[in-house]
């Protein structure tokens, strides 16, 4: 292993559903991202980055673990990550490492309020639990974290240190981020503006956590620094000046946004706020203030980098930015996230700046949130045994499913490879829905279980995937194709030894 002072710092930013396609950089005309496209021009931005799930614990779990949601066992929102995993932080903490984590976790379910054995509350990012004052605080180390500032839930659901520190300060302003308080709103229980000042925002206090933790890091020691911002994650709801940076009207919809045919059979919209009963002017809004929040976030992005720089950190600290999962915004006449295999819900933003690399700028190679993991082993010369899997009784031990990307991000060549998506949200569904995904370079395949139907996209004839092939029979060679390499990754990368801890 490289000594101490070889090592690279990291500073990981991550982001709450957040599509690939809502960035400046990434062709976007209307969103104004110009310090995260500054990231992407100076390092390498990978265009078709996808996540594990697309939803977001189960996400959150990949990104800390390297496993996809079936090995580490986090398969849905609503369940609790067991401790018997592995964890990145916890094996850079025990290298070295300080490892620190300001905003957004969801490791564990928000809405169980319930006890488990001894006492110990199931989840201890329960908004009920927070709220009551019954948990004071993160148990730390916390899945490997050193030290936490958490923020947990979304908008009008936010707790944490977060709500303590700013009720604290200024009395009220907990209730300021509620539709209650909106100055404006549509959309109801989605799309508000909300009248908190942006210094008392939540994307500015983890900032501010974040400027902390840097300069209490003594001089010589490495850090692993994970920024998490729980925006732009619906509701959508900005505050000034970024509820009002964007006129709706101005706003470009996606292409197919008053399209809303189903792909099979199997995929029947629910009729709701959520998905199909918003109009246009509820669209326009939505987007609108999404581009807000995501804005805000930049702004808050560049605050960071910029006391990284003057804190001496910049030149060795690798800088990196992602997201959980996508959001649909309109797309397919859809919101939110969900069970549809859209390029819009699983591809996202990844970010990627070696401040001793060359700029590679943007890249159509296939990545995979599932590659995290082993990029940052890779460069700090850490082998992946600790979270190699367990084989019972056969003493086995593959490899983490991701890849490194390392060497493609210093120079060299490298061949694009298959992205691995799971989906098996049965937590706001009311019913099981389970799909497992395969993307490559052209096609795109997606197996609904049980059902015996699937969807095949041929994403280079039909980027605005409008036509499903499944049934066609001039892709029959194709889809067996491509249904044969799902079975391969799943055979490869099953596991039924990890427990599972769910909640409400």
């Amino acid at each position: 292993m490289m000594n101490q002072k070889s090592r690279p710092n990291f500073l990981v930013f991550i982001v709450d559903q957040m599509n690939s396609f809502s960035l400046g950089y990434h062709g976007n005309p209307d969103v104004r991202t110009p310090n995260i496209d500054k990231l992407c021009t100076e390092g390498a931005s990978f265009n078709r980055a996808y996540c594990s799930n697309p939803v977001c614990s189960p996400s959150r779990a990949t990104l800390h673990t390297g496993l996809t949601p079936r090995q580490h066992g986090l398969i849905t929102n609503g369940c609790k990550l067991t401790d018997q995993i592995t964890t990145l932080p916890q094996v850079l903490a025990d290298n070295g490492f300080r490892t620190h984590c300001v905003g957004k976790i969801h490791l564990q379910p928000f809405s169980n309020s319930d006890f488990g054995e001894e006492g110990r509350p199931l989840s201890w990012e329960s908004r009920d639990l927070w709220n009551e004052g019954v948990i004071k605080g993160l148990p730390l180390p916390y899945y490997g974290y050193q030290t936490v500032d958490y923020v947990g839930g979304h908008v009008n659901y936010v707790n944490g240190d977060y709500v303590n520190d700013v009720e604290a300060q200024s009395p009220g302003t907990r209730a300021k981020l509620s539709r209650a308080e909106a100055y404006h709103s549509v959309l109801k229980s989605q799309a508000w503006r909300m009248p908190i000042d942006p210094e008392l925002h939540y994307n500015h206090w983890i900032v501010d956590r974040s400027m902390d933790f840097l300069d209490s890091v003594p001089e010589g020691d490495n850090f692993f620094l994970v920024t998490s911002f729980p925006d732009p994650h619906h509701p959508f709801a900005a505050c000034r000046p970024y509820s009002e940076m964007y006129d709706p009207n101005e706003i470009t919809l996606p292409e197919t946004w008053n399209e809303d045919e189903d792909l099979c059979g199997y995929l029947k919209r629910d009729v709701n706020a959520s998905h199909s009963s918003w109009n246009e002017t509820a669209l326009r809004e939505s987007i609108a203030q999404t581009y807000g929040m995501i804005t805000h976030i930049d702004d808050n992005v560049g605050r960071l980098l910029q006391h990284l720089d003057q804190t001496g950190h910049t030149d060795n600290t690798i800088v990196v930015f992602l997201s959980d999962h996508g959001e649909y915004l309109g797309s397919h006449h859809l919101l939110l996230k969900g069970k549809w295999p859209y390029e819009q819900v699983v591809r996202v933003p990844f970010i990627w700046k070696d401040p001793k690399a060359s700029a590679r700028g943007r890249s159509d190679q296939i990545a995979s949130l599932l590659d995290f993991v082993p990029t940052v082993l890779d460069y700090v010369e850490i082998d992946q045994t600790p979270f190699k899997l367990r084989a019972e009784g056969k003493g086995i031990t593959p490899t983490l499913p991701g890849k490194s990307l390392r060497s493609w991000i210093e120079g060299n060549t490298g061949s694009s490879s298959a992205a691995l998506v799971e989906y098996d949200e049965d937590f706001y569904e009311g019913h099981v829905c389970r799909y497992r995904m395969l993307i490559e370079s052209r096609f795109k395949v997606c197996l609904y279980g049980g059902t015996g139907q699937g969807v095949l996209l041929d994403l280079e004839r039909d980027p605005c995937e409008r036509h499903n092939r499944w049934a066609d029979n001039s892709y029959t060679n194709i889809r067996n194709d491509m249904l044969a390499k799902l079975s391969d990754r799943l055979a490869w990368t099953d596991r039924f030894d990890t427990p599972r801890y769910c909640g409400a």
